[in-house]
Order: structure tokens, then C-alpha cells, then sequence
């Protein structure tokens, strides 16, 4: 029927996916839905989001996202956030139709629901990165001098502290 979907690029290491899915897998459990995850050989991850029970899943109020996440050399990562409304709304639709129009309501607003749930999904995706990118500039420095540090330093070069 057709397909919301939501694409972003974020120019982060690669190396940072596990980090951020954990992150916003994370803070999606503790919005109450129910997230399943899972890191893929090539570096990815692919992410399932739902929420909601049987009887919304009926009137079409369950709403569901998947969210893959694909690593683009070792620089930046994209972030694809899709809700298949075929798939997932097939059977609200069906008995909407013979049911009565009136449920078509709650139908229709558990689409746009659905549709917000990507923005969200991407906005917390960011969040993430904006906090590990923080944490890779401190890291970058030291501590106690503030003397720029490269990657596999394990002393700083201008105070002599480990790292």
C-alpha cells in the first residue's frame, strides 16, 4: 500500500554502531516499547520498535518501525527508519472496511503516530551521536594538560600521562 520512510547519514565512525544502538535501544525500552536489535556481520544493525497490544493492533493503533542501519566505509553511517504500513496495517484495514467507518479514525491516527515514530527514532539516533562525538573530541585531548592526543597514543606527548 505503501511505505513511510526516513533517511539521515551521520558523519561518525562506523565503529560506533553497537554504542548507539544500545543507546537508543535504551531510551526506547524506557518510552515502553518493545525493541529488538541486532548487529549484523557487515557492521550494521538491523532494529525492530513496536508498541501496543493485540486489540490496537486491530483498531490499528500498534505501531512499528524498522530501523537499519548501514555503515558507509569507516567515516559515517545511514540510518533508514521504514514503517511498511502494508504489512503492518493489513489486517486493521481489512476489518475497518467491514467493520464500520468511524474506526477509520483511530486507523488513520495510528498512521500518522507511526509516521512521527521515524522522526523520533532518528532524532534519538542523533542524540546518540552528538554525545559519542563529544566523547571522541575529549578523548582526543588530554586530561590533564590538554595536549592533542592521536589514535593508539598511549602516553601524552606533552605531559607524559597515561592514557
Amino acid at each position: 500500500m505503501g511505505v513511510f520512510k526516513s533517511v539521515k547519514t551521520y558523519p561518525i565512525s562506523a565503529e560506533l554502531i553497537p554504542t548507539i544502538v544500545a543507546d537508543i535501544s535504551e531510551s526506547l525500552k524506557n518510552e515502553q516499547f518493545e525493541v529488538q536489535s541486532t548487529l549484523l556481520a557487515s557492521g550494521g544493525a538491523d532494529i525492530s520498535i513496536t508498541k501496543g497490544g493485540v486489540f490496537k493492533a486491530v483498531v490499528g493503533l500498534k505501531t512499528a518501525l524498522k530501523v537499519t542501519i548501514t555503515p558507509n566505509g569507516n567515516s559515517s553511517f545511514t540510518a533508514e527508519a521504514g514503517v511498511g504500513i502494508f504489512g503492518q496495517q493489513a489486517i486493521p484495514t481489512a476489518i475497518t472496511m467491514l467493520v464500520a467507518w468511524p474506526i477509520m479514525i483511530p486507523q488513520i491516527w495510528g498512521l500518522i503516530q507511526q509516521s512521527k515514530l521515524d522522526e523520533h527514532v532518528l532524532e534519538l539516533i542523533q542524540q546518540s551521536v552528538d554525545r559519542n562525538n563529544l566523547n571522541l573530541q575529549v578523548a582526543m585531548f588530554c586530561p590533564q594538560c590538554g595536549h592533542k592526543l592521536f589514535t593508539g597514543d598511549r602516553f601524552c606527548g606533552g605531559c607524559g600521562t597515561k592514557m
